[in-house]
């Protein structure tokens, strides 16, 4: 099968970044015997083409498309004539100019992967998808879309608008990016590491905004260190100067300035050591489409506690491989994190179960066979229907 994995977003991609889901697909297909391209966005003014060589024998292409930035979005004018070199061309979200062209022309080869859903905290989002919806969506063939989506929140979300066959296939990691560096650790990391002593580090990675309510991780953290004075937050990730500069200044209010361990950021390769010197990691996120932070701190065996999003429906079930907390409350937060840490038997049996749940389910390798099925039942040409009861029943 010849497949084109298009990401439609108008913004360069860096190739060092590890968190390119769609080179770690891409990679996944080629060694089940596939051939698998990425069509990337780039404002330079030809087109080009890239190899990736890997796993010894093997490669990827990535084809830079010049393309103009309409809202967001690229336009490529050259993707009309590279759609006869594959069978099957994978494009981001369900909606879009892209989405709108390929599912009205050239639908017997489309496939759409879902990942926004509907969130309240979510409001350009959701006046953007209330508009496509009304103006395009019913350009699309809607009831002959074949759309995978990265989370069951995203595959009802796309039920509720009368897109019948929706699989929910989730989000992988990358394997092959995970092995440790060579060389000394960066000085955040080894302090961390050499310091830790007795200290039980809380560990959130990513960006510092209002979105992910890092805010409320201090109200948090600073319950759970007047309970365990062993506590001790560790937050890595860049943000705007103004939230930081909230941030700083709530740490102060709190008393908890000393006990806060600052990183704008640590390079992907060391992310390794970092979970596992942790304790818990925790993502109090508003809105969250899955959450790749979710997938590498349970594959590295570390507990998690986070809100009701994209990844923690898809991935976590609450007791069991990591915890869901229902509702943004500083006590019930505090009173998990301490439960957490007070309990080493839970701790162990939640992050082997956690690590477990992510290296059987959801690396790139695991999720490969999904994807084929559904690129399959693409070009057979109908959804994916199963007759109960005399009824039928779509795959979710």
């Amino acid at each position: 099968m010849n497949i084109l994995i298009l990401r439609t977003m108008a913004n360069v991609m860096k190739l060092s970044t590890y968190n390119l889901q769609e080179v770690g697909l891409a990679k996944a297909l080629v060694r089940l015997g596939h051939r698998c391209d990425i069509l990337y966005y780039t404002d330079k003014k030809q087109d080009s083409r890239q190899v990736i060589p890997f796993d010894g024998d093997k490669s990827i292409t990535i084809l830079w498309a010049h393309g103009k930035n309409v809202v967001y979005e690229g336009v490529f004018p050259c993707l009309p004539k590279i759609l006869k070199d594959y069978d099957i061309i994978q494009v981001s979200e369900y909606i879009g100019i892209n989405s709108l062209y390929l599912n009205a022309r050239h639908q017997d080869k489309t496939v759409n992967y879902q990942g926004p859903y509907y969130s309240p905290f979510n409001k350009k989002d959701n006046l953007r998808a209330a508009v496509l919806d009304r103006v395009f969506l019913p350009f699309c063939h809607k009831k002959n879309m074949v759309v995978g989506c990265k989370s069951v929140l995203a595959a009802q979300y796309l039920k509720d608008k009368g897109i019948e066959d929706v699989t929910t296939l989730g989000v992988g990691i990358d394997l092959g990016n995970l092995q440790l560096p060579e060389g000394e650790l960066p000085p955040f990391v080894k302090d961390l590491k050499a310091n830790k002593g007795d200290s039980k580090y809380l560990l959130y990675i990513g960006r510092m905004e209002p979105r992910r309510n890092v805010l409320f991780l201090l109200e948090a953290a600073k319950k759970a260190m007047d309970e365990d004075p062993r506590v001790k937050l560790v937050l890595v990730g860049r943000g705007e100067e103004d939230y930081l500069c909230e941030c700083r200044q709530r740490m102060q209010e709190l008393g908890i300035s000393d006990r806060v361990l600052y990183a704008p950021q640590v390079d992907q390769k060391y992310m390794q050591e970092l979970y596992r010197c942790c304790d818990v990691f925790l993502l109090p996120t508003r809105y969250e489409i899955f959450g790749m932070v979710l997938l590498e701190a349970m594959y590295f065996g570390i507990p998690v506690l986070t809100t009701y999003n994209g990844g923690s429906a898809t991935l976590i079930e609450d007791g069991k491989n990591g915890f869901v907390a229902d509702k943004l409350d500083p006590e019930v937060w505090a009173k998990t994190i301490c439960r957490i840490l007070g309990d080493e038997d839970l701790a162990l049996t939640v992050a082997e179960n956690a690590h477990r749940t992510v290296a059987e389910n959801y690396t790139w390798d695991a999720l490969a066979p999904k994807f084929i099925e559904l690129y399959t039942r693409r070009l057979q040409g109908r959804p994916d229907i199963r007759k109960k009861d005399g009824e039928e029943v779509y795959r979710t």
